[in-house]
C-alpha cells in the first residue's frame, strides 16, 4: 500500500507534519511508503513511511518536539535536547532519527538534519547520507530552504 496521497496532494504529508513542531525548512517524505516499488517488500502490510525534517536551530527544535512528542524519543529525551542536538551534529551523517513511531495511524520513522548541514550534503557530498536520499523520488512540503541555497550558490 503506497500513500497517493503523499504523492498526488500532499495531504497525506500535511497531516502527519502537524504532530511535529512548524519550524521546518524543509520536510521530505521517501522511499516504498510514499512511491510504490517492486521487490519482496511491495506488499507489506505495515510499511514505515521515512521522513526528514530540516530545521534551523536542532536544540531549539528538539526542545519543542520532546515537549510535544516526549514517547517519540529513545531514553537520550531524558538527556535534554542539548545532548540529542549535539549526538545528531557530531555522531555519523548529522542526521539525528526517532524509529517505530506510531503518528497519526502510520509507522513513521523520522530524521532531524540541520538547514547547514544538509546544504553542505548537497554541495560538497561530505557524507551522502541525505543528498543520496534526495537523487530518488520524495514527496516535500512547501520548501522554504530556497533562499539558503541560492545564497550559498553565490558564494
Amino acid at each position: 500500500m503506497a500513500l497517493q496521497a503523499l504523492h498526488s496532494s500532499g495531504v497525506g504529508l500535511r497531516r502527519i507534519l502537524a504532530h511535529f513542531p512548524e519550524d521546518l525548512s524543509l520536510a521530505f517524505a521517501y522511499g516504498s511508503m510514499v512511491y510504490r516499488q517492486a521487490g519482496p517488500n511491495a506488499h507489506q502490510e505495515n510499511p514505515m513511511l521515512d521522513l526528514v525534517f530540516t530545521i534551523d536551530d536542532p536544540v531549539a527544535w528538539h526542545a519543542m518536539n520532546l515537549k510535544k512528542n516526549w514517547s517519540h524519543y529513545s531514553f537520550l529525551k531524558f538527556l535534554g535536547p542539548r545532548i540529542i542536538s549535539s549526538i545528531q551534529n557530531n555522531y555519523g551523517a548529522g542526521v539525528y532519527f526517532n524509529p517505530l513511531v506510531r503518528c497519526d495511524g502510520k509507522l513513521i520513522k523520522n530524521g532531524v538534519i540541520s538547514s547547514g548541514t544538509l546544504i553542505e550534503d548537497l554541495l560538497n557530498w561530505n557524507n551522502l547520507y541525505i543528498a543520496g536520499r534526495l537523487q530518488k523520488p520524495v514527496a516535500t512540503n512547501t520548501v522554504t530552504l530556497e533562499q539558503k541555497w541560492y545564497l550559498l550558490q553565490e558564494k
